[in-house]
This record gives structure tokens, C-alpha cells and sequence, in this order.
């Protein structure tokens, strides 16, 4: 069962090689195009929410590092009550006071990584998941920055933040587990963080990710 689901992602989307070996102005834009296409070519999962779920969003921030595309995670401190010692994206609920969703996305990672949001170019976003106990709906942002600088981490929500090359997640030796009670099959992402692993919904966005921009057929927006 896993070995088939893991296929089935690899090689339904994902393909065997990565999309884009640097983050020049060809592959930004490359990634920039095949998610805005993925939202018309790919059906989003019609996830269940509890009634009077909040809006939230995440962002998937694309950096380099020596020479390398790569994704940027956190690890959250350990002594939280929530999620303490998991590996997610920046991000949290949306303030009354945000006037978008890719606001909410860059504010946060600012609190919490001390990223300035004018560093960031945002590429797109992905469609809604949600958490846990379906009281949050996560919106995912993608966005690109360049060499990451010195980071300013808020110690009271992050242990660290680390990077790991988009070429990390087509070696394929990962597991996968079910999703929300959905049927859906996502990996559990190993790290190179002893004991660390990408699972639940970090795991889902960085999936998404992965097939929408590693399918070349969100090139074109199909039927037209």
C-alpha cells in the first residue's frame, strides 16, 4: 500500500527530476505560471471545516542556498503546548486588520523569522487546507526571496529555521499516511534533522507544491 501510493505521487505530477535548478528569472517563472494554471487545470479536494472556521495562511518561501533552489521551514519550540517540536511553514490566523491573506502570510513570517515582506516576491497561492480540528482554513502563499540573511527568530515560537533543496524531495524514499480522514495519501518527508520529519499539513502544501510546478502540463491552461 505505501509503496503504490508513493509512486502514485511521484510519478502522477511531481515527476522524477526538479522543475527548476535555479532560482534565475526563468525558473521563477516558471513556478509563477505553473501555479497560477494549476488553479484552473488542478480541482482542489473539497476538505470538510467546522462551522465558523477561521481564516489562516502559511507561506512556502523559496530561497537560495550555496547555488541551490530550496524551501525554507521552521521548527516550532518544543515547550509549546501546539504542535510544539513540528516542522511547518511561517504563518498563523488572519488579523481583522489584514487587508489580504498573502498579508497575513508575510506579517506572520516577519513575527516569527524577522523577514522583511519587502524581500519577498509572492508567486501565487495554493487552495485552502484544513487544520487538524477543521477550525482553521490555511490558505498556502508561495512566495521567492534571495540569499537569506541573517534571520531574527522569535524564540518564543521557533526552535530554528532550516533549508532544505527542492532536489531533497525527489529521492522518494518516504513513507506515506492518510490525510485528514480524507482517503488522500500523503509522504512524511524525512529531514536531515535527526528525528525530524515534514508530515500532517506541512507535508500536504509541500506535496501541492511539488506537483503542481513539477507537472509540465500546468504550462498552458489546459482547454484553451
Amino acid at each position: 500500500m505505501f509503496s503504490f501510493c508513493i509512486r502514485r505521487l511521484h510519478c502522477g505530477g511531481i515527476g522524477r527530476t526538479p522543475p527548476v535548478s535555479a532560482l534565475d528569472d526563468a525558473g521563477v517563472e516558471l513556478i509563477r505560471r505553473r501555479l497560477a494554471n494549476s488553479m484552473a487545470n488542478r480541482a482542489p479536494h473539497r476538505f470538510r471545516y467546522k462551522a465558523g472556521a477561521s481564516e489562516a495562511a502559511v507561506l512556502l518561501l523559496l530561497c537560495t542556498e550555496k547555488g541551490r533552489p530550496c524551501i525554507l521551514f521552521e521548527e516550532r519550540q518544543r515547550r509549546l503546548l501546539a504542535h510544539g517540536g513540528e516542522v511547518c511553514f511561517a504563518g498563523g490566523k488572519a488579523d481583522s486588520e489584514d487587508p489580504t491573506l498573502v498579508h497575513t502570510a508575510l506579517r506572520e513570517t516577519r513575527e516569527e523569522l524577522g523577514l522583511d515582506p519587502s524581500l519577498v516576491r509572492v508567486l501565487g497561492r495554493m487552495p485552502p487546507v484544513p487544520s487538524k480540528n477543521g477550525l482553521l482554513r490555511v490558505h498556502p502563499v508561495v512566495g521567492v526571496v534571495g540569499e537569506l540573511g541573517g534571520l531574527r527568530l522569535n524564540r518564543e515560537e521557533v526552535h530554528r529555521a532550516f533549508a532544505l533543496p527542492v532536489s531533497h524531495f525527489y529521492e522518494g524514499n518516504e513513507v506515506a499516511e492518510g490525510f485528514r480522514d480524507t482517503g488522500l495519501k500523503v509522504p512524511v518527508y524525512r529531514t536531515d534533522k535527526r528525528g525530524l520529519s515534514i508530515w500532517g499539513l506541512t507535508a500536504y502544501i509541500l506535496n501541492e507544491f511539488l506537483i503542481r510546478v513539477g507537472d509540465p502540463a500546468n504550462d498552458v491552461v489546459v482547454g484553451k
